[in-house]
């Protein structure tokens, strides 16, 4: 740096060129209250999510579940 460089930057700044600095880190605000993040509310168990199914999602995933095993074992027979 030169001479009239840091000259310059003692007068604007009130420092010298190179003298530290304090900073510090801005505090993280990602993380509030009202993030659904945050939120310690337990929401519903697995168990209650299946038990409130109508009974025919019951029925019709059993359905297709079976079918697509068939298929899988009749794909394996045919080998």
């Amino acid at each position: 740096m030169t001479p009239d460089r840091r000259l310059h930057a003692t007068r604007t700044y009130g420092r010298a060129a190179f003298d530290a600095a304090a900073w510090k880190a801005p505090e993280a605000r990602r993380f509030t209250a009202s993030t659904a993040a945050n939120d310690t509310a337990a929401g519903p168990s697995l168990a209650r999510k299946l038990r409130d199914l109508p009974h025919w999602v019951v029925v019709v995933g059993g359905g297709a579940f079976s079918a697509l095993l068939g298929v899988m074992l009749g794909a394996a027979f045919r080998l």
